[in-house]
């Protein structure tokens, strides 16, 4: 039987979208926004204790979760949308000192509208490319195309890029996630939306990853579902490990989590969770070599867990109505989940 939760209150009068990040010896940072002001706050927990910062005071999008990782200093780093131009902030902490700076993200040399809307972010682990330790690479959709773009920190080539678009204008693009592998490859998954001027959009799920980060270019994008069918306008979510990788959306349509898993020898499209009541942007992560997938039904804090046999079991971590809850692990396979509940930010813990 596995061990049980334990839950702790964070802080107070928070939005629903929060991002989650762990540090080498396995303490939580948590971003998230201050209900009514809008402040970007970091918590971060040490020795037991949380201690809470504001980074920022203009933020805003719903879809635009502000997102967070560690780097191998172990600083935080952190990417958001701001409240007046909507430009990609990244911002960084240093010797207890927060630097910002506006990333470039412009796909078009007209003067159609810039800045960002959901955004998500990951860094280079620097384990093979020393170089690269730590440069943080951006995926993000422009307004001004309704494409998916790419940007990093890096003197590695240019910046940025264009993912996807559509020059045509049939097709949008949203809902972007991004990972490395511990190859150090990066891996982008995001949603298209055919427009068909009828009463169902076709909608596509879709995968791609970095062929050469000297040239700014990505491998053609694998369908992963395409179908009139299927209805996801949510964030997607991507893991990655040595072995393969997890894919995790949620279809309104069918009310289920779906998860695209591939592992060495086979890909396949799996129901991770059923009947679920709620439009959920699910947060996946990978606990050794299984994969697990963190969600918000109306019922509950959710976690989707897969066997290594293929089987989904899904166990109720909190019975609350919460926003999307962000997941992660530790080197020791320790389970935290922090999401907010009643405006209040949740942490939840348990080990392997």
């Amino acid at each position: 039987m596995a061990a049980a939760f334990t839950f702790e209150t964070v802080a107070g009068g928070v939005s629903e979208e929060v991002s989650l990040a762990l540090d080498k010896t396995g303490n939580p940072s948590v971003v998230f926004s201050q209900g009514g002001s809008g402040q970007i706050v970091v918590a971060r927990r040490n020795a037991g204790t949380w201690t809470q910062e504001v980074v920022q005071s203009a933020f805003t999008g719903m879809d635009s979760r502000p997102r967070i990782a560690i780097d191998s200093l172990g600083n935080p780093q952190i990417a958001y949308r701001d409240l007046t131009g909507g430009d990609l902030i990244h911002a960084v902490n240093r010797g207890g000192q927060w630097s910002f700076t506006h990333i470039p993200t412009r796909l078009t040399p007209d003067h159609r509208p810039g800045g960002v809307s959901t955004i998500d972010f990951a860094l280079h682990p620097g384990r093979l490319d020393t170089e690269s330790r730590d440069v943080a690479y951006f995926v993000y959709v422009d307004p001004a195309t309704d494409g998916i773009g790419f940007a990093h920190t890096g003197n590695l080539g240019p910046t940025p890029v264009t993912v996807q678009d559509d020059p045509n204008d049939l097709m949008v693009f949203g809902g972007p996630s991004a990972a490395f592998d511990p190859s150090e490859g990066y891996f982008v998954a995001y949603v298209g939306l055919f427009e068909t001027g009828g009463p169902q959009d076709d909608i596509s799920i879709r995968a791609t990853n970095v062929v050469d980060i000297e040239s700014g270019t990505f491998s053609p994008p694998a369908v992963i579902e395409g179908s009139p069918f299927i209805n996801v306008r949510r964030p997607t979510s991507i893991v990655r490990t040595f072995s393969g990788g997890c894919l995790a959306y949620f279809d309104i349509a069918s009310k289920t989590l779906k998860a695209h898993v591939m592992s060495i020898g086979f890909a396949r499209l799996e129901a991770a969770a059923t009947n679920i009541n709620n439009i959920v942007t699910p947060s996946a992560a990978a606990q050794g070599d299984e994969f697990r997938v963190a969600y918000a039904d109306s019922d509950g804090v959710k976690l989707a867990s897969r066997s290594r046999t293929g089987t989904w079991t899904v166990e109720t971590v909190d019975a609350v109505s919460a926003g999307s809850p962000s997941l992660a692990y530790d080197n020791a396979g320790r389970t935290s989940i922090a999401y907010v509940a009643g405006g209040e930010l949740k942490y939840a813990t348990r080990a392997q």
